[in-house]
């Protein structure tokens, strides 16, 4: 009844065994073996000197929930399988980078602006679940974004929602570590999100984090927010795209844009100079439907250097079709024994019922007195 499948396989090796061997390695190399060569092939900033600090960098991961996805139940798949690879991306990135810094660049949730107050504390420890970090992180910073208190379309930023969010990761808008002064900067809508100011002192970084590029920003308001703070160098994310953005620190407006897609790159920059650089991380999540993602990762010297590279992550959409090619392999392969069984089915339903086929063998007409009949 078994049919072998090739001829490089062992003399007994069967459909189903083929099969079953087949299926495992598409799961293996999908979820073990393309992210492990993907890890092997990042590259490395190598600085562990006092004089830095090493920094990794997660934007717009927009973690999931079933509310918010459509067609259940195939909203509980698709968001475990979003999540899922979000998760395993950010724990590669930390064993890679051992960074002494995280910062999370906004947009944490997708569905954190509208849920109730409830729900938002719920969503917000799944999101500690799938992003745990270890003891060896010596601080953790949660910069909220139009999905995690509003500030995009109806969507409106109000003060509870901006209470909540710091108050449940238990967050200031500034941190002091070794000579960097980490400060966050809202500039979503015309809403006033104070923005507390750290005395400048000389021979320290002013590194600051925004959901939202600044440098793009033409709202004098905005600017302004920004000047105050002397700025040395600017992380931020919302675009879900890797970009660089350059201007002089005394107007803080873009005067250079450039994308940063290379793989295995390094770039350097200098924030010590008049030139001010921003760096937009990509986002870290496939279903914000973008070519590439990951995770950025820098090393910041007290020196002034900045050297920063994004951790690419493996295409999930390639893995999905991977799934679904494999899948339509395996019923190509079960098809002859399926029709089989249908017309083995179909020639019995008409044994049953007395007609004849064009197909098999041909069976007599069953009398009346074989059916019951007087």
């Amino acid at each position: 009844m078994f049919l072998r499948v090739s001829t490089c396989f062992p003399p007994r090796v069967t459909r189903n065994r083929f099969v079953v061997v087949f299926l495992t390695g598409v799961v293996l190399l999908n979820e073990w073996i393309s992210y492990a060569f993907t890890a092997t092939n990042w590259p490395i900033i190598s600085n562990d000197s006092e004089d830095s600090v090493r920094v990794l960098i997660a934007a717009d991961p927009q973690i999931l929930s079933i509310q918010s996805e459509p067609f259940f139940p195939s909203s509980i798949l698709t968001t475990w399988d979003a999540n899922r690879f979000i998760s395993r991306g950010f724990h590669l990135a930390l064993w890679k980078t051992k960074p002494d810094i995280v910062v999370f660049l906004g947009d944490l949730l997708n569905d954190g602006s509208v849920a109730s107050d409830a729900d938002f504390n719920s969503l917000v420890q799944d999101f500690r679940s799938l992003m745990y970090i270890p003891n060896y992180v010596k601080h953790t910073i949660y910069v909220p974004g139009d999905n995690d208190i509003g500030g995009e379309g109806s969507d409106r930023v109000t003060p509870n929602k901006i209470q909540r969010f710091y108050s449940i990761f238990n967050q200031s808008t500034t941190l002091q570590y070794k000579f960097i002064d980490f400060i966050q900067v809202q500039v979503m809508d015309d809403v006033d999100i104070k923005t507390t100011t750290v005395p400048h002192k000389d021979g320290r970084l002013r590194v600051l984090l925004s959901h939202i590029p600044l440098l793009p920003i033409t709202r004098t308001k905005a600017k302004e927010k920004v000047l105050q703070q002397h700025p040395s160098f600017i992380f931020s994310g919302h675009e879900h795209e890797s970009f660089h953005f350059a201007g002089t620190k005394d107007k803080a407006q873009a005067q250079e844009f450039r994308v940063l897609k290379e793989e295995r790159k390094i770039w350097d920059f200098d924030a010590s100079k008049d030139r001010l650089h921003e760096v937009t991380v990509p986002t870290c999540s496939y279903r914000m439907g973008k070519q590439q993602y990951g995770y950025g990762t820098a090393v910041i010297e007290k020196s002034g250097l900045v050297h920063y590279t994004v951790l690419w992550l493996p295409s999930r959409f390639t893995q999905l079709w991977l799934y679904l090619i494999s899948l339509g392999i395996v019923f190509l392969i079960f098809l002859p024994f399926l029709l089989r069984v249908v017309k083995n089915q179909l020639v019995n339903l008409c044994h049953i019922c007395g007609f004849t086929l064009g197909f098999g063998p041909k069976y007599h007409r069953v009398t009346s007195s074989y059916l019951g009949f007087p």
